[in-house]
């Protein structure tokens, strides 16, 4: 049975949220292509710097200096984390992001193509330093994509971005050892001129991992090159003190962020449950060559193991959205990080392979629908102004959760050991899965405490249950749209002579007004006298205005066939009350189909202006006007995004071009809806 919201969705002709839906997005397809081609190079770079260093070392005669070299890329990787992990997402919160991820891309690459130079000279020092620096660029570049995929996407496509984007970073990783073996066996045959190219490349036969360090770079160089059309770039109005950096500030940002997420009971329970379930994850890797021995099954049985575990946590990302249909998300979260550590508990006293197996798919599932719901939650929730600092501090607790939990568990393993207790053998492979297993259980525990507190502060949904009536099929209702100056009225005086000379009977009407009642309603809402309203008030009264216009002016029209011409609809009140406002776009539109009984307009003529142009040409400033750049900064990001998400019914005009080719391309749109007599 459909509910209220597919009922509205079908109404409004909202596209639905599929993966095949998602990749037609342009631009995400475009952000997906850089963050897979870069992750893989990066997977194959990071293989390659560890081969190098331990090829150095190994020359000169040390099997132990071999690995303690391989320790100190480790370590390298691991200390920008500590030491300049709190100042990454103060970096993020105040640049453009894309200007961030560009630059980040385009550093990796320059270090990167200089490391084989440093590898041939022997110098263990220098490739310590890059590698510190390539993670520090590493660690802008990742939560600067994670917060700007909510203004990529609509709402209803973000568990499925974060599904790609997990995918993309980790799902490269298993291809990387082989692509870098067959890098190096290449290199080694154009060194020693076993394939005959006319040229000879010493250099290449030996420094085997040159090839692959500038595959690399070229990875880089790649996704740069795609992020020039990846539209994610931040009015400067919109950034955390207007894009520039104040070092004396700095400290009581970063403070901010930290105090943002510790007292926001999502937040922080969200960023506590994700980095828990990535520890469960690093304990799984760790262990898992350790159970596959403990069942007999060997090399074989662990590669089985883990391709188990991947089709899992794929499945998990790609079903999700379905699961979201029977459960909350809020929900989802902590009830899959629960019977994700249930599944651990249980696997540890599996005694065969195939029903290892069978439980590493469903862990595998479990932990993939945590990843993307704990990501998905914060993008939703968290406001832009902190998704640089949230996502940043996310970042660096879970690669410091994994890199630690990668060491600890075979260490636990081995402390407990093999003994025989009553007659039963006791594993420390299968103690530690049991204890990893809780761990897991204990975050999905506490996560549910932190929830329930989110759900108590969060504003109820409207229980308006409206009768949904469409429009009279007599008649055609078009609606205009914009920010404040975008040139709504002239547009609408212009399509309306257009549209009587073609002979249509033509009303124009307005919102809020249209009506006595309306009038006086405008009246209040725009005075400066009114002073603030609380938000629910202003979408009420607006609301109000809008029941008593459909009533008496719309319906009666369009049932007597004529074209109706409206300056502002529904629209209005999603991106001024229900975003800018802050009040829910869920509960705007339950409270506006209810009060207009489902009516929608066949088109939506949108005229988009950056809000700094349209605030210039409104004149003298009502009490909507005079909010300032940043409020209305947040209403056009708004109007966008409501643009992309329904596209069969919204029609984005630029309104900076001259009136009369503005008025052209409006009744290119009209002619949609009103075909030429």
């Amino acid at each position: 049975m459909a509910s209220i919201s597919d009922e509205v969705a079908a109404l409004r002709g909202t596209r639905p949220a599929t993966f095949k839906d998602l990749l037609t997005n342009k631009p995400f397809t475009r952000l997906a292509a850089a963050m897979t081609v870069s992750s893989f190079g990066d997977w194959v770079g990071f293989v390659a710097v560890s081969t190098m260093v331990a090829d150095i070392v190994g020359e000169r005669g040390s099997a132990a200096g071999s690995a303690f070299a391989v320790a100190g890329v480790m370590i390298a990787r691991m200390l920008p984390s500590l030491l300049i992990g709190p100042f990454i997402g103060v970096i993020i919160d105040r640049f453009d992001r894309r200007k961030v991820m560009m630059a980040a891309d385009i550093g990796r690459a320059v270090l990167y193509a200089t490391m084989p130079l440093l590898g041939s000279l022997g110098s263990l020092a220098a490739i310590y330093v890059l590698s510190f620096v390539i993670e520090s660029l590493s660690l802008l570049w990742s939560p600067a994509r994670d917060a700007s995929i909510p203004r990529l996407v609509p709402r209803r496509q973000l568990a499925n971005a974060n599904s790609v984007s997990i995918v993309s970073t980790y799902g490269t990783l298993p291809l990387s050892g082989g692509v870098y073996a067959i890098l190096a066996a290449l290199s080694v045959a154009l060194g020693s001129g076993d394939i005959p190219t006319g040229v000879g490349f010493p250099y290449l036969g030996a420094n085997p991992w040159a090839l692959a360090l500038w595959l690399d770079a070229g990875t880089f160089i790649f996704s740069a090159i795609m992020l020039t059309r990846v539209p994610i770039s931040v009015p400067k109005s919109q950034l955390h003190h207007g894009g520039k950096l104040d070092f004396g500030k700095l400290g009581r940002d970063i403070m901010d962020g930290v105090r943002f997420i510790r007292e926001h009971p999502l937040a922080g329970s969200m960023t506590i449950g994700i980095v828990i379930a990535f520890c469960g994850v690093g304990a799984v890797i760790s262990l898992s060559p350790l159970y596959a021995n403990s069942l007999g099954a060997g090399a074989a049985g662990y590669g089985l193991l883990v391709a188990a575990f991947g089709t899992g946590m794929a499945l998990g990302m790609v079903l999700v959205n379905q699961i979201y249909k029977a459960l909350d998300k809020e929900h989802v979260f902590y009830l899959a990080m629960i019977a994700a550590g249930g599944l651990l508990v249980a696997m540890a006293a599996v005694p065969g392979l195939a029903g290892a197996v069978l439980f590493a798919v469903a862990l595998g599932l479990f932990v993939g629908a945590t990843w993307v719901t704990g990501y998905t939650l914060l993008q939703e929730t968290v406001a832009d102004e902190f998704r640089g600092r949230t996502f940043s501090a996310l970042n660096i607790l879970s690669k410091l959760g994994l890199l630690a939990t990668l060491a600890f568990f075979p260490i636990l393993s081995g402390v407990l050991g093999r003994h025989q207790v009553l007659g039963l053998t006791f594993s420390g492979v299968r103690a530690s899965l049991a204890v990893a297993g809780g761990m897991v259980v204990f975050g999905g525990l506490y996560t549910r405490v932190g929830l329930h507190r989110y759900r108590m502060q969060k504003p109820r949904p409207l229980g308006l249950i409206p009768k949904l009536r469409k429009a009279p099929p007599e008649g055609v209702f078009v609606v205009f749209e914009g920010v404040e100056g975008a040139g709504k009225g002239t547009q609408i005086e212009l399509a309306e002579s257009a549209l009587a000379e073609d002979g249509r009977d033509v009303l124009v009407t307005r919102e809020p007004g249209g009506t006595d009642l309306g009038e006086r309603l405008r009246q209040m809402l725009l005075a400066h006298e009114t002073g603030h309203l609380e938000p629910r008030t202003e979408a009420l009264l607006f609301g109000a205005a809008r029941s008593q216009v459909v009533a008496t002016v719309i319906r009666p029209a369009l049932e007597a066939g004529k074209v109706v011409l409206c300056d502002r609809y529904i629209d209005s009140s999603l991106a001024y009350q229900g975003v800018a406002r802050g009040v829910g776009e869920q509960d705007v539109l339950t409270l506006n189909v209810w009060a207009t009984q489902g009516l929608f307009p066949d088109l939506v003529v949108l005229l988009h202006l950056e809000p700094e142009i349209g605030l210039e040409r409104a004149g003298d400033p009502d009490r909507f006007e005079a909010e300032g750049v940043n409020f209305h900064a947040k209403v056009a990001d708004a109007y966008l995004h409501i643009a992309e998400e329904h596209p069969e019914r919204i029609v984005v005009v630029d309104a900076s071009a001259p009136p009369a080719e503005v008025h052209d391309r409006v009744m290119e749109a009209i002619r949609r809806v009103v075909p030429s007599r």
